[in-house]
């Protein structure tokens, strides 16, 4: 039997970067995975669906080049047919450039493939062989979830979710959404900038119902502008085969039904920890539905097995999951546990323009009865935006009332690039005070920061003790 002081199950983003660690400092470590290297993110989610978001982009500013006077003949036509087979060519160039399986063997680690189950609390089964880990990282992920009412008549017709969808070969003449979440909500701007009629379906009164309900509600109007039927409050009560299409039969507030025809289905949920398959009863490991139970510092129930990343279904990002991984190897190795720091937990949708969120919400703090101030920074006064025409969209940071940034939401072109900048600001304690004397280059977006602070310094300037000190320097200067 061979011996390792790690396993790690799943070789995502979480399960690489625990095993990396590990190995990079001379552990024997073993990784397991039972499909491919790199996890669903690399194959199936956000590398495939941003390469779709950048060809939709380009066919959408094809179309929009008049708003510049460029003119071109009336037979100019945009043909989409095989953008699908260039999205899987650079999903396959970018996971040959990781060449994350090359550097993990290059460190140490031995990699297996196939699904694993345990045996013990130290002994994984992978194959026909039995290992043995001092400690054990489960690192599985997620997959799609399917909707709560499991009844509607998936099982009897062909549907899409995240992981098939990138390998249909034409773009549909029209497609149905079940679900208004950021997969959804991107995958549905995509499709109708590459010509398919796209209507979703969101059961609740909004969709991304975890952003800013201000900017979500910008964000809907724009998508609805581009021709994108978005129905909300209506609930998928059946779906069935229809021809070659499919009948989606839906449910409004008002209690009525409605029904649409689409070439295809795409279900976009929510996600589900993958937890079956592994015999975790064996070990003891306590889980649910919602994914793998850990506490504050990762570690399971059982001392030695500890969990990461999407399979613990909390923060389900893979930039969250690897601070969950380099967390999970400094305390397995470190006598002094730290848990993770969730507490500026980030992240965007990345529509055109996208949709970036750090902290808590206007409404949370409302909500929670936190005493904040809200500055707000329209594009429409961003001297950048307008000469791009990109003018739709807002920068909104919650401070508390001394100006400690405790949320961040931004809808605009490169939102999570610009909110990087202040989700260091929140980490290093530096306040809006401090962000409006630092320089940023004109013209640029991040320039729209610095804009933002202006009203900060306004309510700053008014408080009594500045302006007993104004008054001090106006006399002095005299």
């Amino acid at each position: 039997m061979k011996k390792y002081r790690i396993i790690v199950l799943g070789g995502g983003a979480a399960g690489i970067v625990s095993a990396m660690a590990a190995a990079s400092i001379g552990l024997p470590v073993a990784l397991i995975e039972k499909d491919k290297i790199g996890g669903e993110c690399s194959w199936t989610g956000c590398v495939p669906s941003k390469a779709l978001l950048a060809a939709a982009k380009t066919v959408h500013k094809i179309r929009h080049a008049t708003d510049w006077n460029i003119k071109y003949s009336s037979d100019c036509t945009v043909d989409t047919s095989d953008v699908m087979s260039k999205v899987r060519e650079l999903v396959q160039r970018e996971v040959d450039h990781a060449q994350s399986v090359k550097l993990m063997k290059d460190s140490g680690v031995e990699i297996y493939y196939g699904e694993p189950t345990f045996v013990s609390k130290n002994e994984i089964k992978i194959n026909d062989e039995i290992i043995y880990g001092k400690d054990i990282i489960i690192a599985t992920g997620s997959s799609p979830a399917r909707p709560k009412n499991k009844n509607i008549g998936l099982e009897n017709i062909e549907y899409y979710t995240n992981q098939e969808i990138f390998s249909i070969d034409k773009i549909p003449e029209s497609i149905g959404i079940i679900g208004g979440g950021a997969i959804g909500i991107e995958m549905a701007q995509a499709f109708n900038r590459l010509g398919s009629k796209v209507t979703v379906f969101e059961a609740r009164e909004s969709i991304l119902p975890r952003d800013d309900k201000e900017l979500t509600s910008v964000l809907t109007d724009i998508l609805r502008s581009e021709g994108i039927e978005i129905r909300t409050k209506e609930v998928v009560k059946k779906v069935q085969q229809h021809d070659k299409k499919v009948k989606i039969i839906t449910k409004a507030s008002d209690n009525t039904e409605q029904e649409i025809i689409a070439d295809k289905l795409l279900v976009a949920v929510g996600r589900k920890a993958n937890v079956e398959g592994m015999n975790l009863e064996e070990a003891g490991i306590n889980y649910s539905y919602k994914g793998i139970e850990v506490n504050k510092y990762l570690r399971t129930n059982i001392s030695n097995i500890w969990a990461c990343g999407d399979c613990i279904g909390d923060y389900q990002f893979s930039h969250i999951s690897e601070v969950e991984a380099r967390q999970v190897i400094q305390n397995i190795l470190s006598p002094i546990k730290s848990p993770v720091n969730y507490a500026n937990e980030p992240w965007a949708t990345f529509t055109d323009p996208e949709l970036a969120h750090i902290g808590i919400t206007e409404q949370e703090s409302i909500n929670c009865n936190i005493a904040h101030k809200v500055y707000k920074f329209p594009l429409s006064k961003l001297d950048r935006a307008i000469v791009e025409q990109e003018e739709q969209g807002l920068i909104k940071i919650i401070t508390t009332p001394n100006g400690k940034i405790i949320g961040v939401h931004i809808l605009s072109t490169n939102a999570g690039e610009l909110a990087n900048e202040l989700l260091l600001a929140m980490n290093k304690n530096i306040g809006l005070l401090d962000l409006s004397f630092i320089p940023h280059i004109y013209p640029t977006w991040g320039y729209g920061i610095q804009r933002a602070c202006d009203d900060f310094l306004k309510d700053f300037s008014d408080k009594w003790y500045m302006k007993i000190g104004l008054k001090i320097l106006k006399a002095i200067s005299k």
